[in-house]
């Protein structure tokens, strides 16, 4: 079978492989395991399993929808001139609907709202030193959804207490003595507000499926192993070294600080597990194969999105995080260059107390 030079350029480019001498009138060969060698976007994903980072913070495993592809290909030998086909560009087009399908599932498909259209006005109530609050921004970010951020409600605890158990604050968060970190927004006519950072997080990753980057993988191991870090972070670490918790056993403690104690301690037991998980998921992958964020991915995931603020306030508390967990540590260092991460980062926030 002869391809033109556009078909030959799409195999190689989106299913194939890289262009070698040869190749123009066959269907290619296949390149090597080493990331170095990958040429297309099917080995680059390797099948599927593995973000492809395309720069700005988002990722992709497959093409979608409304994707402009644009793709060149040349041969040169040292010394000369190009030799090659130009540019070639195209968009990738809905699937065209199966005959079976009825005309009123296909007009409700085509007139149905976009999220877009749907969720508008987001407001984000939270504090810039909570790291609920945090995860959460870096979510909205990841997204690309520009939002509010309400700086009044709660008013920073370590200074006024009292705000929490203000009838303004119940009114936004239910869960008294907690920092809001509360999502509110449109959803047609209706106000709806979220209350919690991992549900808030799973509406726009659902919501929000194809817009900007992914924080949870498709893939179901890949996504068990960032649950599990998210789920060490949020039932042991998140409680036992929060401000209220810490306060709560300093009140009930003839031991001047001891909160503050079992808050490093916790942070520490936590990270230090967490470590464990994130070094045994890196030894699975080659090095030249595995990427740099926390679940071995290209791009960051809720694993780290979460990971970002405990390792903050593991600082805080004065945590030796090289004796703890030094795979972290160095994970942390794609966090500071990453845009989702920058701007969300508590010293950004205009609430922040310099």
């Amino acid at each position: 079978m002869y391809w033109s030079s556009a078909q030959q350029l799409v195999h190689h480019s989106v299913t194939g492989c890289p262009m070698n001498a040869g190749d123009l009138l066959a269907s290619g060969t296949i390149s090597g395991k080493e990331q170095h060698n990958f040429g297309s976007m099917l080995e680059l994903s390797w099948k599927g399993s593995r973000e492809v980072e395309l720069g700005g913070g988002e990722v992709r495993r497959f093409l979608k929808d409304g994707d402009a592809v644009i793709m060149k290909g040349w041969c040169q030998r040292e010394g000369s001139g190009r030799v090659g086909f130009g540019q070639c560009s195209a968009r990738i087009l809905p699937a065209i609907p199966f005959p079976y399908e009825s005309s009123k599932e296909n007009e409700d498909k085509s007139t149905a709202m976009q999220p877009e259209e749907r969720y508008t006005n987001f407001k984000l109530y939270g504090s810039w030193w909570s790291s609920c609050s945090w995860t959460v921004r870096i979510a909205l970010t990841a997204k690309g959804i520009p939002y509010e951020y309400d700086t009044h409600i709660p008013i920073n605890i370590k200074l006024d207490e009292k705000a929490l158990t203000s009838d303004k604050h119940s009114s936004i968060n239910p869960m008294q003595q907690q920092v809001p970190t509360v999502l509110e927004f449109m959803d047609g006519g209706n106000v709806v507000r979220i209350t919690q950072s991992l549900a808030i997080i799973e509406f726009l990753e659902a919501a929000f499926d194809h817009r900007g980057g992914r924080l949870l993988p498709l893939d179901p191991v890949a996504r068990a192993k960032v649950k599990e870090i998210v789920e060490v972070i949020n039932s042991v670490t998140q409680q036992l070294q929060n401000s209220s918790v810490m306060g709560m056993i300093d009140s009930i403690s003839d031991k001047e600080s001891l909160g503050e104690e079992c808050g490093k301690q916790a942070i520490m037991n936590s990270l230090s597990s967490v470590e464990k998980i994130v070094a045994a998921i890196h030894s699975i992958y080659h090095a030249s194969t595995a990427g740099p964020f926390a679940t071995g991915s290209f791009g960051p995931t809720l694993a780290d999105a979460c990971l970002a603020p405990q390792l903050y306030n593991a600082r805080r508390l004065c945590v030796d995080l090289e004796g703890v967990c030094p795979t972290l540590v160095e994970i942390e260092k794609k966090y500071n260059d990453h845009p989702w991460f920058q701007n969300a980062q508590t010293e950004a926030q205009l609430d922040a107390v310099k």
